[in-house]
């Protein structure tokens, strides 16, 4: 059919219905462009943007990458797998795929976020320790850069690692145990905070479900890592008590990060003990700080708690509570390749900590030295690209008890 048949028919059918054929055109072009548009709305909506090393508000690259999505569907997450050899003959040397993390978000305008993590741990497998875990799931409702709104389950704001816990961002092949066995990382409970978004300092001030202190099946506190056993994440989660928690950061000078937080509230979530109530006031107080100047980077914190009722507890738990307890770390990196003027970071490390989960127990119970702990942490990393590293270190541990085993380890991590 040639050209001008073309022009004829559409000159016909046109003139039928009213409309000129330079106007039948113009509404034909302008339906392909709506589906143009429609098409290109979709792509933007369900693709999966590149990570780039922006923070939300305090948090990871990977777990603020919705922030910085287009509207729609954000996907990101980390993984590490590790190797532990103990240098003793009484305990196994392992291997653990230990986490794998999905991040999933969903940008339904500009000022309603939803973001959420999901944890599979050591490979899933339930019948060696695995579990499918919720690590945060909240909805955010951002008013300003000075005030903003998170409700649901979410990480507790104390400490560094417990917002900032993907690979990259601690030199050690496993988390540092002052942030595991004082500052229970990674710790997220039910709640409402508000907090702020801004680029020189930001504050966070929450009210959440308390711990649970009491023995029930696996809950509840214990000597060795005193309240970590007694966080309940939100999963039907006893609301009898709750805490308020409080803090700020402080990042106007370039290469530094500075700040502290405190947690304050009950765990007795309604127990008693010989017809007693039992409060359990749980308060747990921190300053934090990183500098990074040239090729070093210097990270340390000091973090102090308290329990009140705890010779109740360790009555009811049938295990000595620590009444008081303390941690601190230093951590010294110095980036070889970067000095060498090397495209990839080689950071070479060593780290100090000190901690004791029974500092003071309560009158009448011994506290066990073995609780005291010193932990020398020398290591190395290699990072081909930001979002990839390999790890080695070595751990030198000590106690005041009986003494413990050194360990050496191996641990490759990502985030995407």
């Amino acid at each position: 059919m040639n050209k001008k048949l073309v022009s004829a028919v559409l000159l016909l059918s046109s003139t039928a219905f009213g409309q000129t054929v330079e106007e039948k055109i113009r509404e034909l072009e302008q339906q392909q462009q709506q589906i143009i548009d429609e098409i290109a709305q979709l792509r933007e909506e369900i693709a999966i943007p590149e990570l780039k090393p922006q923070t939300f508000s305090g948090m990871g690259y990977a777990a603020s990458k919705v922030y910085f999505s287009p509207q729609g569907l954000s996907i990101g997450g980390y993984g590490e797998i590790i190797y532990m050899n103990y240098q003793s003959s009484s305990k196994k040397d392992k291997t653990d795929m230990y986490r794998f993390i999905p991040y999933i978000g969903y940008k339904f305008t500009d000022s309603i976020i939803l973001n959420a993590e999901i944890e599979f741990e050591h490979g899933a497998n339930t019948e060696r320790g695995g579990e499918v875990t919720v690590e945060f799931l909240y909805l955010d409702f951002l008013f300003n850069e000075n005030f903003n709104l998170r409700l649901g389950n979410f990480l507790i704001p104390v400490g560094i690692t417990n917002l900032l816990h993907e690979p990259i961002f601690f030199n050690s092949v496993n988390r540092p145990e002052v942030e595991t066995k004082i500052i229970p990382s990674t710790w997220n409970e039910n709640g409402v905070m508000l907090f702020s978004s801004k680029d020189d300092w930001n504050y966070y001030l929450a009210v959440v479900n308390g711990f649970h202190a009491t023995k029930k099946g696996e809950i509840g506190f214990t000597s060795d890592k005193w309240v970590r056993n007694g966080r309940q994440a939100g999963a039907n989660a006893v609301a009898e008590d709750f805490a308020v928690v409080g803090r700020i950061d402080y990042t106007a000078v370039d290469g530094l990060f500075l700040g502290a937080s405190v947690y304050h509230g009950n765990s007795g979530q309604g127990e008693r003990y010989n017809g007693e109530k039992i409060d359990g006031t749980v308060t747990i107080y921190e300053i934090h700080g990183k500098y990074r100047f040239k090729e070093f980077e210097l990270t340390g914190i000091y973090v102090s708690g308290s329990l009140s009722d705890a010779d109740k507890i360790s009555l009811y738990n049938g295990e000595v509570i620590g009444k008081n307890v303390y941690g601190y770390y230093l951590n010294l990196a110095y980036d070889v390749a970067q000095k060498l003027g090397k495209d990839f970071n080689l950071p070479v490390f060593v780290r100090y900590e000190r901690y004791n989960t029974q500092d003071k127990v309560p009158s009448g119970f011994t506290a066990d030295p073995n609780n005291d702990k010193t932990v020398w942490t020398v290591g190395i990393n290699y990072r081909p690209i930001p979002n990839v590293v390999l790890k080695a270190d070595y751990q030198f541990r000590d106690n005041k008890g009986s003494g413990e085993a050194d360990i050496f380890e191996l641990g490759l991590g990502f985030i995407f």
